[in-house]
C-alpha cells in the first residue's frame, strides 16, 4: 500500500508498477503538463526520468505523464486537484496518481502533450487509473502491497478480538470472491529467546472467507490497544507465505480514508548552512522512531526520503573536505539513501522486520554524519 522525490511519488522507489484504466477530460489551450517520466513495457516498477533501457530486460522505457488528483473512495469518476469532500456522497477524498495522455478519435496510441490530431481537431486529455497509485485504506485499517506487486492488503480491527483481511488488486480494487478464495492467511504467535533472540512461532489462527466472499476474517482473544498482529499470506496455489505487521492503535472505522497530501508532507525547505542540515536529518531520525514506535509501517517513507535529500545536500557540502573526512561523509550518506530506499520498499509491504534493520542503518548514517560534521546529538 505510492511512492516524486515523492513529491508525486515518482522517484524511483522500490515497487511502483504502472497501468492504467481510462475516463476522460476536456484539454484546455495552454494548460500545465504534469511531470514526464520513463517506464519499462514490461517492468513498470522500472522508473526513470531520462530516456534509455529497462535495467531488468534491456527493452527501451517509454515515456508517461504522472499526475496527483483527488478522488472518492466510493465514486471513482470524481477527480478534483485539491483536498476536499466528494461532491457525490461528501466522504473525504484521498490522493492517487494517474497516468495522464492525450488521443485522437481512430488512433490508438497515447500522446504525451496537447496537439491537433490529423483531422484538425484537438487531442482529448484523457486520466487514467495508474496501478499503485492509490494506497489509501478503504476500511480504516494498515494497507500494505504484497511481494508480487500486485495483491494488496488492508488489514482491519474493528472490534475486540476480530481480524479482517480486505484484499485488492494493483488498482486497488476489491478481489472477486472467487480470488479471494484463492488466499491463504492466519494469524501467528511468536515468542523471542530472550538469550539468542530467535523468534518461533508458538501459535496461528486461520482466516476464514466471511459470508459473502467479501474478506477474511479470524476471531482472537481480546488484545490491549495498540494491538499487534502478525498475518502470514499465500497469494495462491504454489505461493510462498509472506509476512505482514500490523499494528492498531484504535479500533479501524469503515469509513474513507483521510486525504494525503503527498506533496506538502515532503515538501521542505533545505537549509544552507551544513550544521543545520545536520540538525534537521537529526530530527528525520528521531521522526522515524517516532513513527516505528507506533508501529506506522506504512508512514516510514516520509522522514526516511526527506533525510536522503538532506544527506546528499551534506555530500555537496562536504566536497572541500580532505579526502578522508569526505569518504566518511560519503559513507554516511550511502548508509542513509539505501536505508531510505529501503525503508520505503519494506514498509509498503508490511515487513516489520526488514523496515527495523533499514531504520538501524539510516540510524547510523545519521550518526556517521553527525560525527564528520562535528555536530553533536
Amino acid at each position: 500500500m505510492p511512492r516524486p522525490g515523492r513529491v508525486f511519488r515518482i522517484v524511483l522507489t522500490l515497487g511502483w508498477l504502472i497501468a492504467w484504466s481510462a475516463t476522460s477530460l476536456h484539454t484546455h489551450a495552454q494548460e500545465e503538463l504534469p511531470p514526464l517520466v520513463y517506464v519499462c513495457p514490461m517492468h513498470s516498477d522500472q522508473v526513470a526520468h531520462e530516456k534509455g533501457e529497462c535495467p531488468i530486460c534491456k527493452m527501451t522505457m517509454e515515456p508517461m505523464r504522472l499526475d496527483q488528483v483527488y478522488t472518492c473512495p466510493v465514486h471513482a469518476v470524481v477527480a478534483e486537484k485539491h483536498a476536499g469532500k466528494c461532491p457525490i456522497c461528501g466522504r473525504t477524498m484521498g490522493e492517487v496518481t494517474v497516468k495522464v495522455a492525450w488521443r485522437c478519435g481512430g488512433v490508438d496510441k497515447d500522446l504525451t502533450e496537447p496537439q491537433k490530431c490529423k483531422d484538425g481537431t484537438q487531442a482529448v486529455r484523457v486520466q487514467m487509473a495508474a496501478a499503485h497509485g492509490n494506497h489509501n485504506p478503504q476500511h480504516g485499517g494498515q494497507f500494505f502491497m504484497a511481494q508480487d506487486y500486485w495483491h494488496h492488503v488492508e488489514g482491519a480491527y474493528p472490534s475486540p478480538g476480530v481480524f479482517r483481511l480486505y484484499l485488492y488488486d494493483d488498482y486497488t480494487k476489491p478481489l472477486a470472491a472467487d480470488k479471494v478464495k484463492e488466499v491463504r492467511a492466519r494469524l501467528v504467535k511468536e515468542v523471542t529467546d530472550q538469550k539468542t533472540f530467535d523468534t518461533r512461532e508458538v501459535a496461528s489462527v486461520p482466516l476464514t472467507l466471511a459470508e459473502g466472499g467479501a474478506w477474511l476474517e479470524a476471531t482472537v482473544d481480546t488484545l490491549p490497544l495498540p494491538a499487534n498482529f502478525t498475518m502470514q499470506a499465500v497469494f495462491g496455489p504454489g505461493g510462498k507465505e509472506q509476512r505482514f505487521d500490523f499494528t492498531f492503535e484504535d479500533f479501524s472505522t469503515d469509513s474513507a480514508p483521510a486525504a494525503l497530501d503527498v506533496a506538502t508532507r515532503l515538501m521542505m525547505d533545505i537549509p544552507d548552512s551544513a550544521p543545520d542540515i545536520v540538525k534537521m536529518l537529526g530530527e528525520r531520525r528521531n521522526e522515524l522512531k517516532d513513527v516505528l514506535d507506533r508501529g506506522g509501517l506504512s508512514e516510514v517513507w516520509v522522514p526516511a526520503l526527506q533525510g536522503k535529500e538532506l544527506a546528499l545536500a551534506l555530500e555537496f557540502h562536504a566536497r572541500e573536505f580532505p579526502e578522508a573526512k569526505k569518504a566518511s561523509v560519503a559513507a554516511g550518506a550511502r548508509d542513509v539513501v539505501q536505508a531510505a530506499f529501503r525503508l520505503d520498499s519494506a514498509g509498503d509491504r508490511g515487513e516489520r522486520d526488514l523496515v527495523m534493520k533499514a531504520a538501524e542503518q539510516f540510524t547510523q548514517g545519521v550518526a556517521a554524519l553527525e560525527a564528520a560534521f562535528g555536530v553533536k546529538r
